[in-house]
């Protein structure tokens, strides 16, 4: 991946350097479009990711016990705002470019990134604007979820094909995440397609897994496909530059909880997870890997700091991963196992998932070797189950927003309740985040007819 100083772009440059974003003037290039949106998909990723992984237990509040990981309510302004302020309407733009200019390789590109922002937005608020949002309606009506994971499958589709033209202008060093390589944004758009189809498994499981598996047999090869953004000493990964100072300096953020890192020092599947060292960061002196009780913003050892995979000065931003796609795998095999347990391909996709990741974030093949084999994690076929599938896939989704669609499908498993949970969900879950204040203000009849209470399941979770 291109690293983002290296661009030769101006006006590129000139947005990442000084923030101010030429590319939203009417004669941007596409070169110049598709740099920054990408930019801007990380971001909203990254803003997701952090409220949702707070509810999915992953990370919880390092400063006390009234932050999100109470499942107090949140807007995500800012997530919200580089969906469609930014994000979007440069998609757009380089679409219509692309489409008079005759280069379906954009269009291509453009397309897929707009499914996974729309992926990213409806998981988050379930119904959210898009057929009728553009920067000339401020009040658009909103799509329903169902409508929205047609449209992101459409998309797709439609992405493939262009992405298979031989004609007109190809990205190269204006493609941040895949560098021109119009295979791998293929094999990206099949495995969103897995992805999203298989987020519909509560409600007809075995549709989802034919619609998955199908479309994952063209999707990502191997963790060099991964869906990420690269970051460097210049331009700083948000989980390094938004986090892991904070923490260092004393301006505490978040860390990761108990939850998470108990399935990672043996606590909750007895068995020490080899990935610890290398994607949990220890508070200094500390020697004993303890986090955050949820809610409660003590108990913590650990730190989400510049020791920790995720969050160093050189950490990419990660937004989908071959990894996943081998847990999807795993699950949808399951899943047409009606009988229990899994196939031989099953349980090989289960073990890919584990090996996969764990090759990621640097863990020696003789340990890989040693955890696959501890008979805690190697079930074997008949005996693997969907809890330990998507346990594993939960570990391997870290710091990946999309973790809290797993958690909320299997109804958060058996995570504690957090300390001071919010009242207003009287001891149920929390299921979506609230639409931004902003458009309230700016649209507020249509926000009123789609805002439900923060309990109520989304349509994706209702079986």
């Amino acid at each position: 991946m291109l690293p983002l100083l290296g661009l030769l772009l101006t006006a590129c440059d000139k947005f990442l350097d000084v923030n101010t974003d030429e590319t939203l003037k009417g004669d941007a290039t596409m070169q110049e479009l598709l740099p920054t949106a990408q930019f801007y998909t990380a971001e909203a990723s990254f803003q997701q990711a952090f409220v949702a992984c707070q509810y999915a237990q992953q990370l919880g509040s390092a400063l006390g016990a009234n932050g999100i990981d109470t499942y107090a309510e949140t807007d995500n302004t800012l997530g919200w705002s580089n969906l469609y302020l930014y994000a979007l309407p440069q998609l757009n733009a380089i679409i219509k470019k692309g489409q008079e200019e005759g280069s379906p390789a954009y269009v291509g590109i453009a397309k897929v990134l707009i499914a996974y922002n729309l992926g990213v937005a409806t998981v988050s608020w379930e119904n959210v604007p898009y057929s009728q949002a553009d920067q000339k309606n401020f009040a658009p009506a909103y799509d329903t979820q169902e409508q929205v994971y047609a449209t992101i499958l459409k998309l797709l589709d439609e992405a493939v094909t262009e992405l298979g033209g031989n004609t007109g202008a190809k990205p190269g060093e204006d493609d941040l995440i895949y560098k021109g390589d119009l295979a791998k944004w293929s094999r990206l758009a099949y495995s969103l397609r897995a992805r999203y189809v298989w987020h519909g498994s509560l409600r007809n499981p075995q549709q989802a897994a034919q619609g998955a598996l199908s479309s994952l047999e063209k999707g990502m090869k191997g963790n060099e496909d991964d869906f990420q953004l690269q970051y460097n000493s210049k331009n700083l990964s948000p989980w390094y530059s938004k986090v892991a100072i904070p923490n260092t300096t004393g301006n505490l953020t978040v860390t990761f909880t108990n939850t998470i890192v108990d399935l990672f020092n043996g606590t909750t599947q007895g068995v020490t997870d080899p990935r610890l060292s290398k994607v949990i960061g220890l508070k200094n002196n500390q020697t004993v890997y303890s986090g955050v009780v949820p809610g409660s913003g003590s108990g913590s050892t650990v730190d989400l700091n510049s020791k920790a995979w995720h969050s160093n000065i050189d950490s990419p931003l990660v937004m989908m991963t071959y990894s996943e796609l081998k847990g999807i795998e795993a699950e949808a095999r399951l899943a047409q196992n009606a009988g229990g347990g899994t196939s031989a391909a099953g349980y090989a996709a289960y073990q890919e998932m584990i090996s996969a990741n764990m090759k990621k974030v640097g863990v020696e093949q003789t340990d890989i070797d040693k955890f696959l084999k501890d008979p805690k994690v190697d079930t074997g076929a008949s005996k693997l189950t969907a809890k330990q599938i998507v346990t594993e896939k939960f570990k391997s989704m870290l710091l990946i927003g999309d973790a809290w669609t797993d958690i909320r499908k299997y109804d958060y498993f058996d995570f504690p309740m957090p300390t001071n949970p919010n009242p207003d969900l009287q001891g149920k879950r929390i299921q979506r985040m609230k639409y931004p204040d902003t458009e309230i203000t700016r649209n507020s009849k249509t926000v009123l007819a789609n805002q439900k209470d923060p309990e109520v399941s989304m349509w994706l979770i209702n079986k």
